[in-house]
């Protein structure tokens, strides 16, 4: 039996942390329509009703280092747990100063919000840094209609310029499924 290829060990063990929730996560700053907020103990209720986010699209990305090299910033994992989202964002460090945030919305772009992404974790080997971030469903109004779905995308600034990961053009979806 051989060694694991030790490239990909970081990756597995970022992806391991963020499971484990053992991952120090910024202030989440999304206020939508009061939905979401960064507690992590809250969920989406409306008249009792409680909500899961489910991220059934995303799988995450193999061969990643050449990606991020050519597209700058990738979404590198995401996992959700009943009403959270929690996602690790890969960007080429090109520069020390940058910023990566996650632009997020419940009604497919007629208004948006931004969530920060905190560093993370440095790479030094292939000259890459982590960052991540969190989703939280939180207690909604009566009279606010729960989304059916999430769609974000990812926009590292650096260097006066912008760097968007959108799955391809795709968005990367959170679906939002009344929990029973």
């Amino acid at each position: 039996m051989s060694p694991p290829d030790q490239s990909q060990i970081p990756l597995m063990q970022e992806c391991l942390r963020l499971q484990l929730g053992q991952l120090r996560l910024g202030q989440n700053q999304l206020g939508i329509h009061n939905m979401y907020k960064s507690s992590p103990s809250s969920s989406l209720c409306s008249s009792g009703k409680q909500y899961n986010l489910v991220s059934k699209q995303f799988t995450s990305p193999t061969n990643l280092i050449p990606l991020i090299y050519e597209k700058q910033v990738m979404l590198e994992c995401l996992y959700t747990k009943d009403s959270a989202a929690y996602g690790t964002v890969r960007v080429h460090n090109c520069n020390y100063e940058k910023f990566v945030y996650i632009r997020l919305t419940e009604n497919e772009w007629q208004t948006y919000n931004d969530i920060t992404a905190s560093h993370s974790m440095n790479f030094p080997v292939d000259n890459t840094d982590s960052f991540t971030f969190q989703i939280v469903l939180s207690k909604s109004n009566d009279d606010t209609a729960e989304p059916k779905r999430i769609l974000f995308a990812i926009c590292l600034k650096s260097m006066s310029q912008e760097f968007w990961d959108n799955n391809q053009g795709w968005n990367y979806v959170l679906d939002v499924f009344e929990r029973r």
